[in-house]
């Protein structure tokens, strides 16, 4: 019995994080916006096709996914074992959306969301490093999300050893790491040729990915 009530946190935290909030606000501004740039529905690819305010719309709305998720999986059954699948859950439904055909963004905000609920300060930390470094002086959005996958966990294990934090935040960072930083493939790549847009190019006709 216990088996099928974290299955269905599971299944209800992909339910959740298959809401595709990028692409309705691209289709409230007549885009589509898997028909542009990397085709995904995340906040990057957003603020390209379809402009500044669609995109922190989408933002908010993908964080709040991960929030969410974590929220009930920790309500219904409380445990952290419970908040940490729901929140995996969520990134899995936003890179795979069952409401539009299985695409749907990269997983960082949305992995984010949740890791803010579970652990706050370092992911306030980690955010805004990763923020200032990608964002502010880079200014590319990969960097900033490939930065959040490699500094969580070890924030997390940290976090596990010192200060007698849950072993399934660890976990969880490990899988949603795993997962963003895989989505992110495209991206290391164009990074490491040097082709990798940055913050602030448009997106054109859908043709190549990225996050």
């Amino acid at each position: 019995m216990l088996v099928i009530q974290y299955a269905l946190v599971i299944l209800a935290g992909y339910l959740l994080g298959s809401i595709p909030f990028g692409y309705i606000v691209g289709r409230m501004k007549g885009v589509d916006v898997r028909e542009y740039g990397s085709g995904r529905t995340g906040g990057t690819n957003v603020l390209r096709s379809a402009g500044k305010l669609p995109a922190a719309v989408t933002i908010c709305g993908d964080l709040a996914k991960g929030v969410v998720a974590v929220l009930l999986g920790r309500t219904l059954l409380g445990t952290e074992l419970a908040a940490a699948l729901a929140g995996v859950g969520a990134v899995v439904g936003h890179n795979w959306p069952v409401f539009v055909g299985f695409r749907g963004g990269a997983g960082t905000a949305t992995s984010m969301g949740g890791y803010f609920v579970l652990a706050p300060i370092p992911t306030v930390i980690v955010g805004v490093f990763s923020a200032i470094v990608g964002f502010g002086v880079l200014r590319y959005a990969s960097v900033t999300s490939i930065l959040i996958c490699l500094l969580m966990t070890p924030a997390l294990l940290i976090g596990a050893l010192f200060f007698d934090q849950p072993l399934e935040y660890l976990a969880y960072s490990l899988t949603v790491g795993t997962i963003v930083l895989l989505s992110h493939r495209p991206n290391i790549r164009r990074l490491l040729k040097g082709t990798e847009r940055r913050i602030g190019e448009p997106a054109k006709k859908i043709v190549e990915e990225e996050a």
